[in-house]
């Protein structure tokens, strides 16, 4: 009897011993676009337990396309999706509305790449005539109404470029391989890819990269709303503490993944198929993209909404498009 009274006891000290986090966590449903280095927070959060450290169980599904991503936030399928401010506004403009509560990056996802004859044609142009040189081009793409293709139709526009007519698109998906092996066997001359398709392309010798829109070599793409962490507004109505705890996780996990010391090592880990010089390159191509500390402004909102032009019968209320409120306080 002793000996069951003291087994008793040391289950229930042993129980007591773990943390309370581990022992009741919400799940939580996140839905990511792809796997592209620009979601460095999310895989961070979930290498490093973050999510587990605020009481957090995360199930993350990958799906290709923001369209996808939106649909099942706003289906509320998931309660957080990995997409872009540009998905939540042309949802707006519908009367679809999402709420973007954490600016992942603030650029571009895409550079323009070429292949080693264009680019060595066109490396020392103009940034015009770098567009008006993808005439006549096979130009892969992520998806249909992806970012890679808004960003091009609105280079077009600028420089003089009819799209569909003068660029025939191709949808690869996210994986790198896809645009490796679309280059080699002639299928695309070009791409706007998500990294690290850009920085494999150039380590095999395929091409380089013509227009740097991550670096920000094009003004009217830089200091946006870009790829955010979006969530049903009804969600924030109904359970505004777990918001802010999903918020948490990702700006903890942003600042982890912008320390030199040690987001590189994460990264490469993550994306462990990938030579360690590739993966260094990649993580100095992506981080000029990430946000700081996944703040964002009505600027920001208001450069995205001019260039995108989203169409739908609804008025914007760009206040209701996006907010820092969960942020953590400085």
């Amino acid at each position: 009897m002793r000996r069951m009274l003291m087994t008793v006891v040391t289950a229930c000290m042993a129980v007591a011993a773990i943390p309370a986090a581990v022992m009741a966590q919400d799940v939580v449903r996140i839905t990511n676009i792809g796997r592209g280095y620009f979601a460095g927070p999310l895989y961070v959060a979930m290498r490093e337990g973050l999510f587990e450290k605020h009481g957090l169980k995360p199930e993350v599904t990958f799906v290709k396309g923001g369209s996808l991503a939106f649909q099942s936030v706003f289906n509320r399928e998931v309660e957080f999706g990995v997409l872009s401010y540009e998905h939540v506004l042309t949802g707006a403009a519908q009367g679809r509305n999402l709420v973007s509560i954490f600016n992942v990056t603030d650029r571009p996802l895409n550079n323009i790449v070429v292949n080693k004859e264009l680019y060595e044609a066109n490396k020392d142009k103009s940034l015009a005539d770098k567009i008006l040189a993808l005439k006549g081009a096979k130009v892969g793409t992520p998806s249909a109404g992806g970012s890679g293709e808004k960003m091009l139709g609105v280079l077009a526009r600028e420089y003089g470029l009819d799209l569909p007519k003068d660029v025939e698109l191709v949808y690869l998906g996210t994986e790198a391989a896809s645009y490796v092996g679309a280059l080699q066997t002639k299928t695309i001359t070009a791409a706007m890819p998500f990294e690290p398709a850009g920085v494999v392309i150039k380590e095999r010798g395929l091409g380089d990269t013509l227009v740097n829109l991550m670096d920000g070599e094009v003004e009217q793409f830089r200091d946006l709303i870009f790829m955010t962490l979006a969530t049903h507004p009804s969600l924030i109505a109904e359970k505004p503490d777990l918001v802010r705890k999903v918020v948490a996780v990702f700006a903890e996990a942003q600042q982890i993944l912008l320390d030199p010391n040690r987001g590189p090592k994460i990264m490469g880990a993550e994306f462990s198929t990938m030579s360690p010089e590739a993966n260094q390159q990649a993580y100095d191509v992506v981080k000029a993209i990430w946000s700081k500390d996944g703040h964002m402004t009505m600027a920001g909102a208001k450069k995205v909404f001019d260039y995108l032009q989203p169409k739908g019968e609804a008025k914007i209320d760009f206040e209701k498009t996006f907010t820092n409120d969960f942020l953590p306080k400085q």
